[in-house]
């Protein structure tokens, strides 16, 4: 089969949309990613575009995009993020692809009801969506008075060769090699509820004292990175507490060697990366208690699931995970084979090839009905 000519548009420095066009880039497909941020680390020859023009005048900006669109001529434009797609829509009269993130549809409360109708209007218009649970597509169907049915669950998927267990060199020059880690993996956002996540861990340290929390920073809000600090300090376990500057990709594996548990507990979520990345490590996932993470964690038998404010019910699990050997050992082995089966990269993103290619046959037949 012929490479696709894809245009991904979305924010180009975001891991997920540098993972998700960087394997088609790397499977030979010709592959433009136009970004309203900055510019990503994608393999050689992807074409990347900043757009100037974007939160200006609506004219203003939809030009820049029929231009660069008219330029590159894709098969296929893939919109990530929803409501990115209003735009898309505007600009892109081709076939397009719409792939929603959870913060675009679970956030219902910071769109207003034009903006709804707006991305209902033009996901009703796409050749292909995609989200990375039922729950969400549930969502997206009835949000925006989608047709049963239409949305696709594609996962993000895990590289299972990179995400692995293994020795973590990362303990070893932090010093904490032995000592019971516990990882929060998500970004500084009020959103991922990091607050619970450190006075759930100060409470757990009581229990068992050479526990050590392990945070990272990756984009985040400045204001509410000083707030978890200041919190931590007035807990005062700033000696057993270190927060890494962002890590690249290929080095994050690392991170979940080093923990025994990693805990990921959001107010509203789709499917964690961050959660399915730890499994594949062999780290002993902690999460709330959504929809879309009980498709992946049974309560007691591969991980522990709470209410995402319940610090006493998180702090018991976390003393638990980090003293329960034997449930650890099982855990990793049955997570292990769970993401194996379930999100492997490779597998999800040949199968989002052929939903590429049944959405194009599709459109080419609508039209041909059309003009002939």
């Amino acid at each position: 089969m012929r490479p696709l000519k894809l245009c991904f548009l979305g924010w180009g420095d975001h891991v997920h949309l540098e993972r998700w066009a960087g394997y088609f880039a790397s499977a030979g497909h010709n592959v433009s990613v136009l970004s309203f941020n900055g510019k990503g680390r994608y393999p050689l020859g992807v074409r990347q575009y900043v757009l100037h023009c974007a939160g200006r005048r609506t004219a203003l900006a939809d030009a820049e995009l029929r231009l660069l669109f008219w330029r590159l001529r894709p098969d296929l434009v893939h919109v990530h993020w929803a409501h990115f797609a209003v735009a898309a829509a505007r600009a892109w009269s081709g076939p397009l692809a719409v792939t929603a993130w959870g913060s675009d549809i679970y956030r219902q409360e910071e769109f207003g009801h034009g903006q709804w109708m707006a991305l209902s209007r033009s996901l009703s218009r796409a050749n292909l969506l995609t989200c990375d649970s039922d729950d969400l597509a549930q969502a997206i169907t009835q949000r925006c008075s989608l047709t049963e049915g239409s949305v696709k669950v594609v996962q993000w998927g895990v590289d299972t060769d990179l995400f692995s267990a293994g020795p973590s060199k990362l303990a070893d020059d932090l010093g904490i090699a032995g000592r019971p880690v516990i990882f929060s993996a998500r970004s500084f956002l009020p959103i991922y509820n990091q607050e619970t996540v450190v006075e759930a861990f100060a409470l757990a340290r009581k229990a068992v004292p050479s526990a050590f929390l392990l945070m990272k920073i990756y984009g985040g809000d400045p204001e509410y990175l000083r707030a978890i600090r200041a919190r931590i300090a007035k807990l005062g376990f700033e000696q057993d507490c270190r927060i890494v500057d962002n890590v690249p990709y290929e080095r994050m594996p690392d991170l979940y060697r080093a923990a025994r548990i990693t805990v990921s507990i959001p107010l509203s979520d789709a499917t964690s990366m961050s959660l399915l990345e730890a499994m594949a490590c062999g780290s002993l996932p902690l999460t709330s208690d959504l929809p879309s993470l009980r498709d992946w964690i049974v309560n007691g038998e591969n991980g522990y699931i709470a209410p995402a404010t319940d610090v006493e019910a998180i702090a018991r699990y976390m003393v638990r995970g980090m003293t329960d050997d034997g449930f650890c050992s099982r855990a990793a082995v049955c997570n292990r084979q769970l993401i194996l089966a379930r999100a492997s990269q490779a597998v999800h993103m040949q199968r989002c090839e052929q939903l590429y290619r049944d959405a194009l046959r599709r459109y080419d037949y609508v039209r041909s009905a059309i003009t002939g």
